[in-house]
């Protein structure tokens, strides 16, 4: 008994949770005054010697649901627990003498998710500006740095100084594919990662240009007048400001309206435009400007061929052939031997040195190169690399960017730009949003979307009066970032930091970095965003977004990259919006088996949209009741028009069932609502005219399964009892697929 009683005490606890398998639970017991241990079995009987006093709560788990609470209500009788297959009964607290056993309600919560924006809605976010809470959401920096260790400081300063020594020859590399000055790409790589530090959710992203941006960038700056570096600033600036509003109002939905197809397309044409516009640098010749086509790019290279500079492509080439080798250099894991199962030291040493080369391989080979031109044309005064030329490589003060460029206005200056403003700033955010989930996926850690926006705004804002042009997070130094592991964002202030020490104390020797080198460096870069399964996946998928794929790919090689991604999106939300013109509707048919005709309501139609229908569909709706389906007649018994209402009643008097009569006559149409969810006002318009129409032909038309607030649309003044023609448009009940005989309403 003693041991049983232990056994009963270890049954008895408070809403405890057990992560054991519900194919697992045996048959547990519970505490009355009269018996230490019941099992459920004996519920019934334990539970009859109470008296009626008090209530307590009990908590049952049944087979396959471990956690889930059942309630039975107030005042369950003990014989409804008899029976009770495998479960088990725990009480918050032993019962007392006479007590009964009754069952309290469980509570349960209901939460909305999507939907129109409702002023509830609008008055929750007003409400909740003003909190401590929202304060930390926008300043995650508070959140993150009073936590801080030196555990965390070591690995933000080793991943910090290792995206360091990539970051700088490839913003380098990237403000030449932009094809404007060095120095806007030096400029571009340090202030994003302050800003974002401070005000980004994401530990692993590191801001700064990239390749895809820089293509944008030199797409949609202009060019005239040697100011092609103010306009990238001034893009810089507006990108930033569009982002801006974006988070505050909350639209960062906006960016899920370009489908992956679209970004393919265009990232895989993109790759393609880079690595042609870099082949120049290898040949060491020059031409054409970053708004080519492929078509313009290969012609130029045909014409400039005989002008191709041997040390230039000798030198791409070998900078192409080491960062290859690098990136897949691997030191070989350690195998235990007889006598020695761990490594030595040296062995450590060298594999962390191979790790090191791997992931600075962009610095070793820039920095390889530069020092070659540097000794053979100060040291033996031998020009035979195409440089860079003079770069001013300072930090400046910061000013506001020039919003007076080539004397033009404000709205001058938008015009400019035209879908830059929209498609830069979306493609930016989409880019560093699918950066921060992927790692923080891998990491688990969640991130504030808004917040992002609001981060990439600022930083670009901020650095446009440092001279920088558009940035966003990177995947491949966000890859670069995490794999040496870095802790918080303090890794990126610890980039930007290292970034504004080189460019303090090796500005002078930035002018002899060998364009060839450069072009390696963006062409290995670009090599990886190649993605060639999203062709097999589409292919065997669905094939209409692989056309959408190819057409924007297309399009971005043979036109020009901006408009092959406005078609490309373009043809997408039309793709999008097409079902919302075209609702999948199911009309069928009642046709009747009998030799001898039927009542008419045998004959019935039955109308079911498959989902929502909105003002698109419009038009769509009027023509599927024009279809001939709707128009052709049958013969069958029916009770004559004058004993009943028009549409929509009750069950007609006993009287009135006898009077049938054989005519012909349209079957009655049934709308079957059960889908229906939502609609907006054009839509039920053209409902309300097939009911009118329907009446005017004195046609029977029954609504069920169908909302209040969409019928009093349909049906406006079906509530009137005071209008004697329209008493009786009420919705008829439907009983076993029967449509009843309408009468007035009781």
């Amino acid at each position: 008994m003693a041991a049983d009683s232990e056994k009963g005490k270890a049954a008895y606890m408070e809403d405890e949770e057990t992560d054991e398998n519900p194919a697992d639970i045996q048959p547990r017991f519970f505490r009355t005054p009269s018996a230490d241990l019941i099992p459920n079995a004996a519920v019934g009987a334990a539970v009859q010697a109470s008296a009626v006093r008090r209530r307590s709560s009990i908590r049952l788990e049944q087979r396959g649901s471990v956690h889930r609470k059942k309630s039975l209500g107030g005042g369950t009788s003990p014989e409804s627990l008899k029976g009770l297959p495998e479960e088990s009964i725990r009480l918050r607290r032993p019962l007392e003498a006479g007590e009964p056993l009754q069952l309290e309600d469980d509570e349960e919560e209901v939460i909305r998710f999507g939907g129109p924006l409702t002023l509830e809605d609008v008055k929750s976010e007003l409400r909740g500006l003003c909190t401590l809470e929202t304060l930390r959401r926008k300043l995650p920096i508070t959140v993150w740095l009073p936590k801080y260790s030196r555990t965390d400081l070591l690995g933000d300063v080793v991943a910090g100084l290792t995206v360091g020594l990539t970051v700088v020859p490839q913003c380098l590399a990237y403000a030449q594919i932009a094809d404007i000055k060095l120095e806007y790409g030096l400029n571009s790589a340090y202030m994003g990662c302050f800003i974002y530090a401070l005000l980004g959710t994401s530990k692993d992203v590191t801001v700064g240009p990239t390749a895809i941006l820089s293509l944008l960038t030199g797409t949609f700056i202009q060019r005239e007048m040697g100011l092609e570096g103010d306009w990238a600033i001034l893009l810089c600036f507006f990108v930033g400001c569009f982002q801006l509003l974006m988070g505050f109002l909350r639209l960062g939905f906006l960016i899920n309206f370009i489908s992956t197809p679209v970004v393919s397309g265009f990232t895989q044409a993109a790759v393609i435009v880079i690595i042609l516009s870099q082949v120049k640098n290898i040949m060491g010749v020059s031409f054409g400007s970053a708004k080519d086509n492929v078509g313009q790019t290969l012609a130029h290279y045909v014409r400039k061929m005989p002008d191709t500079r041997g040390w230039d492509v000798l030198m791409g080439c070998l900078c192409i052939t080491l960062l290859l080798l690098m990136r897949e250099m691997a030191f070989p894991a350690w195998k235990a031997r007889e006598g020695r199962q761990h490594p030595p030291k040296w062995w450590a040493v060298v594999k962390e040195a191979v790790r090191l080369m791997n992931v600075s391989r962009y610095a070793i080979v820039v920095v390889s190169a530069t020092i070659f031109e540097y000794v053979m044309e100060v040291g033996f005064n031998q020009h035979y690399l195409s440089v860079t030329g003079p770069v001013t490589a300072k930090i400046s003060a910061p000013k506001p960017p020039n919003f007076a460029v080539e004397n033009l206005s404000l709205g001058e200056i938008l015009s400019t730009f035209g879908a830059g403003l929209v498609l830069v700033p979306l493609l930016a955010t989409m880019e560093s949003v699918a950066v921060a989930k992927t790692f923080a996926h891998k990491f688990r850690y969640n991130i504030d979307v808004t917040q992002e926006f609001i981060a990439l705004g600022a930083a670009n804002v901020v650095s446009s009066f440092f001279g920088a042009y558009p940035v966003t997070g990177a995947f491949t130094r966000s890859a670069l970032n995490a794999e040496s592991g870095v802790r918080t964002p303090m890794g990126c202030i610890v980039t930007g930091t290292f970034v504004v020490v080189a460019i303090l104390s090796l500005g002078q020797l930035f002018q002899y970095i060998p364009k060839a080198a450069l072009a390696a460096v963006i062409i290995c870069a670009c090599l990886t965003m190649f993605d060639f399964q999203i062709f097999k996946e589409l292919w065997i998928i669905r094939k209409s977004e692989l056309f959408v794929l190819i057409l924007t790919m297309a399009t971005c090689l043979f036109l020009r990259v901006e408009f092959g991604l406005i078609i490309g999106l373009t043809v997408s939300i039309l793709m999008l919006v097409y079902p919302m013109a075209r609702p999948v509707v199911v009309v069928q048919k009642k046709l009747t088996a009998r030799k001898h005709p039927a009542q008419l309501d045998d004959y019935r139609i039955s109308v079911k949209p498959q989902g929502s229908v909105f003002f698109p569909a419009a038009e769509y709706l009027k023509e599927i009741f024009n279809d001939p389906i709707f128009k052709t007649p049958v013969t069958a018994f029916s009770v004559p028009r004058e004993s009943f209402a028009v549409s929509n009643g009750a069950a007609a008097p006993p009287g009135d069932r006898n009077r049938m009569e054989l005519r012909e006559a349209l079957p009655p149409i049934i709308f079957d609502g059960i889908h229906l969810t939502s609609s907006d006002y054009s839509a039920l318009r053209a409902l309300r005219s097939v009911f009118v129409n329907c009446k005017s032909l004195h046609r029977d038309i029954v609504f069920v399964n169908t909302s209040d607030e969409i019928l009093d649309i349909i049906m406006p003044f079906r509530r009137k009892d005071e209008d004697a023609e329209k008493k009786n448009d009420v919705v008829v009940p439907m009983h076993q697929g029967k449509l009843l005989p309408a009468g007035k309403p009781k």
